[in-house]
């Protein structure tokens, strides 16, 4: 799940955390992250319920009674009862925020890190997954969760995406990089031949 959190889904979602923690601990943290993913799935597989939820036409009283017949019994109270404090501010359609800014709470902490690796097309294999995992733990500190996405633009190599870093290790990019650097500082000849080449490669 990749859905944008503003700040207001984070203010809901600290305070879930905070109660699911003091219910539970560690364990009940955990289980609260999965249940608004999964309710998050449910939802947005009924595209009718999610605009209902959205809808300032619907009374809110009875978009509470819609969440309760739902939720009832497949969801904690303490995800609930968010819900309907959610409801009760105009936001019974904003489950999708919720579980993300509560996953990147969960996520903070207990040390993990979302990364998002581009290759060229080709599944990201379990090596170099391993080695993006080792190489931001010995520099970050932190346990990496990998989410692969193939790039089709890319000649080769690897972008990393890291928040709101960027971090571009492609082919393409050395490669402008090193015709910069040729453009700049190397000689007539050795430049003629690199741009020759970009050229014929792009």
């Amino acid at each position: 799940m990749t859905a944008a959190h503003d700040q207001v889904a984070t203010v809901y979602a600290e305070s879930l955390y905070e109660l699911a923690t003091k219910a539970g601990g560690a364990t009940k943290a955990s289980e609260v992250a999965a249940e608004l993913e999964a309710i998050d799935s449910a939802i947005q597989a009924e595209p009718a319920f999610l605009e209902m939820l959205r809808s300032p036409m619907v009374d809110r009283d009875r978009r509470g009674e819609a969440l309760r017949k739902v939720l009832s019994g497949r969801s904690s109270d303490l995800v609930l009862r968010t819900m309907l404090v959610m409801n009760r501010r105009g936001r019974a359609g904003e489950i999708a925020s919720l579980a993300s800014a509560y996953r990147a709470i969960l996520d903070r902490e207990e040390g993990r890190l979302h990364v998002t690796v581009f290759t060229p097309g080709e599944m990201l294999g379990g090596t170099l997954q391993q080695l993006v995992r080792d190489r931001i733990k010995a520099t970050l500190g932190k346990e990496a969760v990998i989410e692969a996405k193939a790039d089709p633009e890319m000649i080769g190599g690897i972008k990393l995406r890291i928040g709101d870093r960027l971090i571009d290790g492609s082919v393409a990019t050395r490669l402008r990089r090193m015709r910069q650097s040729l453009l700049t500082q190397g000689n007539p000849e050795v430049r003629s031949q690199f741009e020759r080449y970009v050229d014929e490669a792009s």
